[in-house]
């Protein structure tokens, strides 16, 4: 009975993926719709197969659903006839679409002739530009016969700029601030002079300005002009006409001070971007740091200002860099010495900011705003636009917006920007994401807890909202009971439902998330097979594109979608043709060209063949330099004819030394020939060819010769002998070092071997022999011991002078080389002398106290 129950929910879960596609897997309306555009939910109450209610629009086996929720994208668009004053249409756009959609605007843009131009001229007042000033005095009226040659109703201001007038850019000693120099104006960072005025009183009105105005001066070279570019776009003082093309025309002959630079003089708040004048002057310059280059672009977007850099031609490098950092159509035009030449600067940039037309969109980073320009009439495509537009042709432009996902589904989800059309008009562009399904936000549609989610889940848009732990289509199963997951684990893999990414354990069944994309498919009892979990190829492609994948296994004898098929492709990944024609070429039936040999389809080339055939040889043919030795040899010494030299092509000698390689196209180069006329030297050719052909064979165009030979250098003499000398010094220093490092290591093995035979030393205790004792003895051969005798020194006594041994005083022997010795002779005292041998009696206590012996 179980078995029965469990088929026919088994053969429910094989067909889901088939009846989802990339929409399946949504649990309500509202993450439905925002899975894709042509994902939609149905409303109905009861439905056969609960995961078919988020289903594909375009999906039409799904017949059993009666109501869908399908929101449709709405636009609403403002279309004006095109007139003096409506230039772009449509002027504004409401779009309401779902996420992931696209949305493709047409946007037309005619100029219109005479359309209202404001121009305003910032000119740099520091002492370098005095002579131009001299000279724009005199040219106001062809500054305005310039604007009228671009629009007749045309109007005009000005304002000067110096720089912040505070040290180090500013001199600030003896009131030089207020008298910079002779007769000059003080010291400003921005000025304005003259307001916005049209008609023929501008120029009268301007010419009298300048008249009363007097040159300025600072101390440093980069000028304060960022600040009054600022401010002359943002204050409503200069008079800038509601439906105009705003330009200013900014002139000056040095660089440009930048955010950051303001912190030499100890400015360090960041400018605000606001006007800051008063009476006509700047008056937060020395509160502000200079603008940073973010800012003067983000103000000239905002208020539809096109700056024209008017400087020497030595900066146009410098201010070219800055008009590309701004979105705005921005000009650079190149001011001569003479100021005359302002007037054509200003025609000639303003026609060509009227002839470019293009658009500029500020969307928000999630808003995605790709623009076609469609140019004709001999227009020009630049960028986001066209140039060469003439006035009363209009431009077409295909915008198309697109926003991917929702940021939440309560969130405001609601874009609101501006396409900027420079110099004419801006389109407000508002995009609202339909995030939610009306049937989920009207709450007269909203069941809470009813019969049919058991009392346990809202009923929304037809659907149970379950809660508490329970799930199922009608809330019926408990996510507690451990029954249910035993029996969704596969037994070979201990997974339930193969992982949370492939299914969900529904009640004790298995029910496999559909995957994202509409032609995969899932199934299985554990949900463990796809029709994409197979083999793939270098260029990731499931079984090649030659096969079927079937539960993880390629199928090469069924197409993709799963039909039977002849057999041609082998392999694991059904990649391997069975046919070897992909290997032979349109002109030849040889397999890989007889060069090289055919493997799964593709030949595997020899060596210095390649191409998809084999077919290419860059060494053989044509390209063999081998072929053209003689021909080459003739053309070069003979300077001859080529076609009298043999040679099967044109053969050119260069008329320079060495052939200028970068205007042959496709060559080669050749040096295996010797000049004869030149001893070492080498001939070098290079042979210019071409590939032709499906197989792109190199065709031989023509030969060319370098002039000069290449001959080796001849060798440098004194940096041989320099060398060799150089090389025996330093192979002697090398022999000094290894003889001072062997000796040393000996001299220290000595050393150690000495100290340890010292320590193991052991003297003998017996008088040395070489030990010389320093007491010598004497014997006085006629000493008989008698007393009183005496005899002279040198001399011997005789053997009757009774000194002798028989005499009862005193022995033979005396011993008298002690200087020190005395002798005591029975009373007799005697001292000797060591020299002589004489002998004095220093004490005789018998006889005279002292005689001489």
């Amino acid at each position: 009975m179980a078995l029965r129950l469990l088929l026919p929910l088994a053969t429910i879960l094989l067909i889901l993926p088939s009846a989802q596609g990339q929409c399946g897997g949504a649990k309500t309306c509202s993450e439905c719709i925002r899975v894709s555009p042509d994902c939609r939910w149905c409303e109905d109450k009861e439905l056969a197969v609960e995961y078919e209610r988020c289903n594909s629009r375009n999906d039409f086996t799904v017949t059993s659903c009666k109501t869908w929720a399908d929101p449709k994208k709405e636009v609403d668009s403002k279309n004006e006839p095109f007139n003096d004053r409506v230039q772009v249409r449509p002027s504004s756009l409401d779009i309401k679409m779902r996420p992931g959609d696209d949305h493709t605007q047409t946007i037309t843009v005619k100029a219109a002739k005479n359309y209202p131009l404001d121009l305003y001229y910032l000119m740099d007042f520091s002492y370098s530009m005095n002579d131009d000033l001299e000279q724009l005095k005199t040219s106001t009226a062809r500054i305005a016969e310039s604007l009228k040659n671009v629009s007749t109703n045309f109007a005009l201001g000005f304002g000067t700029f110096v720089d912040k007038p505070i040290a180090p850019y500013a001199s600030t000693e003896d009131n030089k601030l207020d008298e910079p120099c002779a007769g000059c104006s003080p010291v400003h960072s921005f000025n304005h002079v003259m307001d916005i005025t049209s008609g023929n009183n501008a120029q009268t009105e301007l010419t009298q300005k300048l008249n009363a105005l007097n040159i300025s001066s600072n101390i440093d070279n980069p000028e304060g002009g960022m600040d009054a570019l600022v401010q002359a776009t943002v204050c409503k003082d200069i008079g800038w006409r509601t439906d105009s093309r705003r330009v200013i025309f900014y002139a000056s002959d040095a660089i440009f001070h930048m955010a950051g630079d303001g912190a030499l003089a100890g400015i360090v708040t960041p400018n605000s971007g606001t006007c800051g004048l008063s009476n006509g002057k700047y008056t937060r310059s020395l509160e502000e740091d200079y603008p940073s280059i973010g800012q003067i672009n983000s103000v000239l977007i905002k208020n539809k200002v096109i700056p024209i850099f008017a400087v020497p031609r030595k900066m146009n490098n410098l201010y070219t860099d800055l008009s590309n950092q701004l979105s705005q159509l921005s000009q650079v035009g190149s001011l001569d010495d003479k100021s005359e030449t302002v007037a054509d600067i200003i025609r000639k940039q303003l026609n060509s900011i009227v002839s470019w037309t293009q658009l500029n969109p500020q969307a928000p980073p999630n808003v995605k705003v790709s623009i076609v320009p469609k140019c004709s009439n001999g227009q020009e495509l630049a960028g986001n636009g066209c140039k060469g537009v003439n006035v009363g042709d209009e431009v077409v432009f295909d915008v198309k917006f697109r926003v991917d996902e929702c940021i939440s589904s309560d969130s405001d989800n609601t874009y609101s920007f501006d396409i900027d059309v420079p110099g004419i008009a801006t389109i407000p562009v508002k995009i609202s994401l339909i995030c939610q399904c009306e049937c989920s936000t009207d709450k007269s549609d909203i069941q809470i807890n009813p019969d049919t989610c058991h009392g346990r889940g809202d009923l929304i848009c037809g659907s149970c909202q379950c809660k508490d732990n329970t799930y199922g289509s009608h809330c019926q199963c408990d996510q507690t009971t451990a029954t249910n997951v035993t029996r969704c684990t596969d037994p070979d893999s201990g997974r339930v439902c193969n992982g949370g990414n492939n299914g969900m354990c529904i009640c004790g069944q298995c029910e496999c998330i559909p995957p994202t994309k509409k032609e995969y498919k899932r199934w299985g009892k554990y949900c463990e097979c796809s029709n994409f979990d197979c083999p793939r190829n270098s260029e990731y492609a499931i079984c090649s594109n030659n096969g079927y994948c079937n539960c993880g296994t390629c199928e090469c004898n069924k197409t993709v979608g799963g039909a039977p098929q002849e057999v041609k492709f082998t392999g694991i990944d059904c990649g391997c043709p069975i046919s070897n024609e992909t290997c032979r070429s349109q002109d030849s039936d040889v397999l890989c060209s007889g060069n090289g040999e055919c493997v799964c389809g593709e030949c595997n080339c020899k060596k210095d063949y390649y191409g998809k055939h084999c077919d290419i040889c860059q060494e053989c043919g044509p390209l063999d330099c081998s072929k053209y030795p003689e021909c080459v040899k003739c053309v070069y010494l003979e300077e001859g004819d080529w076609r009298k030299c043999g040679c099967n092509v044109s053969t050119v000698l260069s008329a320079d030394e060495r052939v200028d390689t970068s205007k042959l196209g496709r060559h080669k180069q050749c040096t295996s020939i010797d000049d004869p006329t030149n001893d070492g030297c080498s001939i070098i050719y290079y042979l210019h060819y071409e590939d032709k052909g499906i197989s792109q064979q190199p065709n031989l165009i023509s030969i060319h010769i370098d002039r000069e030979p290449d001959c080796p250098s001849a060798p440098n003499i004194i940096a041989i002998v320099a060398g060799v000398i150089g090389g025996i010094v330093g192979v002697g220093v090398l022999l000094l070092i290894i003889w001072k490092i062997i000796t040393g290591i000996v001299d220290k093995r000595e050393y150690e071997k000495f100290l340890e035979e010292r320590s193991k030393a052991k003297w003998n205790s017996e008088i040395s022999p070489i030990y010389s004792d320093p007491i010598t003895e004497y014997k006085n051969p006629l000493y008989k011991g008698a007393s009183g005798n005496t005899f002279p020194a040198g001399s011997s006594p005789s053997p009757d002078s009774g000194l002798y041994s028989d005499s009862p005083m005193v022995s033979n022997d005396y011993v008298y080389s002690d200087p020190d010795l005395e002798l005591d002779c029975g009373g007799v005292v005697i001292k000797f002398d060591p020299i002589n041998g004489a002998g004095v009696v220093i004490k005789n206590e018998g006889a005279e106290a002292e005689r001489a012996i």
